[in-house]
């Protein structure tokens, strides 16, 4: 019984990795940027513990080819208890574009989405760009996302990959660049799924439209919801770039632990995804675990599907890493693949039945 659903779960993935691909070309046909759109752009960022990383994201925001009197630096630091607070002041001190404020309790909103609500509440920007303090973003991330936001588009999503030393930083790399990638497809689709948080940006005139962070679910994937909210009045138009000039590079997790507690919160934070959402997540769920029982059973035809998949998956994810100029990330394929089995079949069980949720030192209950 397993070969026989191994081969309708099978092909059906297939047949989703081939839209996928169409789904990236029409992102990039649909990505229109305009050189002449010079909105005031307002760079929010919240910060939590980051001591480590907050000063080369704040010198990589702070040295941009945008001009600098179009562009404000605002960085949000929620309640650290290092130097993130310190070393920020430092930075803004040096620069008159950029300031630091501390956010205050909220009845409603908690941690990242209550640094992110009131930072946006005391900017000027006609276009609201995001990012963490554990991001470099390169010198023409405001410029080129700014390019976007012709009349009517509202939301832009972006890439973010890991700075990749080891095999376990290529993996995640991938897994993010295979996801994100994902997300692509899904907006050149006309069928969007979701963003990441940490290079994500929308207009002010949407963000009010929806009444911003205050009047969605709160959430520990608050871009996800406000991304949600806004593609679901219909009223804007949206894009997701595949461009190394507005990809971001983030820290790697360092530890395994870490991976599943990050996986864990975007999976907890993703449980009302739309359809689509959902014919994916079983989809994957299903092709993999009959995979895995298959290699189990020593099927050999488990281990030739597994080839087959592994091409599919290939594919797919080259495609995205040229697209953003990290085809390097590619040797640690076969280790992302072998995570990708495991993560695929394991991780929804945890998210299902493990509720709450740890992120930044903070506890939460999704």
């Amino acid at each position: 019984m397993i070969i026989p659903l191994l081969i309708v779960f099978g092909t059906l993935y297939l047949t989703v990795v081939v839209l996928l691909v169409a789904g990236v070309a029409l992102a990039g046909r649909r990505d229109r940027p305009d050189p002449a759109v010079r909105p005031f752009v307002s760079v929010v960022i919240p910060a939590r513990n980051e001591e480590a990383t907050i000063e080369a994201c704040l010198e990589s925001v702070r040295d941009q080819s945008y001009p600098s009197n179009l562009f404000e630096v605002i960085l949000v630091d929620d309640n650290s208890t290092d130097r993130s607070g310190a070393i920020a002041a430092d930075q803004a001190s040096k620069v008159l574009n950029m300031r630091v404020i501390v956010p205050r309790e909220s009845s409603h909103l908690t941690g990242r989405s209550n640094a992110l609500a009131q930072g946006i509440d005391v900017s000027r920007g006609e276009v609201i760009m995001m990012t963490d303090a554990d991001c470099v973003v390169p010198p023409t991330w405001v410029e080129h996302t700014a390019r976007r936001f012709r009349e009517g588009v509202g939301v832009v999503g972006g890439m973010t990959v890991q700075r990749s030393t080891s095999a376990l930083d290529g993996m995640q790399s991938l897994d993010w660049t295979f996801l994100l990638g994902i997300a692509t497809a899904t907006v050149g689709l006309r069928l969007p799924l979701s963003i990441i948080g940490n290079n994500f940006s929308i207009s002010r005139k949407a963000y009010d439209d929806v009444g911003g962070f205050r009047s969605i679910k709160n959430s520990v994937t608050e871009d996800f919801q406000l991304f949600k909210s806004v593609v679901n009045t219909g009223r804007w138009a949206y894009a997701f770039m595949l461009d190394p000039a507005t990809t971001n590079v983030t820290r790697p997790c360092p530890t395994v632990v870490e991976i599943i507690e990050q996986k864990h919160r975007w999976g907890r934070g993703g449980l009302d995804l739309n359809w689509l959402g959902y014919t994916l997540v079983v989809t994957a769920f299903m092709t993999h675990a009959l995979i895995v029982l298959g290699l189990l059973a020593s099927d050999g035809r488990a281990l030739g599907w597994l080839g087959i998949k592994a091409a599919a998956d290939l594919a797919f994810v080259a495609l995205v890493a040229k697209r953003v100029g990290r085809l390097d990330d590619l040797r640690s394929f076969i280790w992302f693949e072998l995570y990708y089995l495991l993560y695929v079949v394991l991780m929804p069980l945890r998210v299902f039945f493990v509720r709450k949720v740890v992120w930044k030192g903070r506890a939460y209950a999704e």
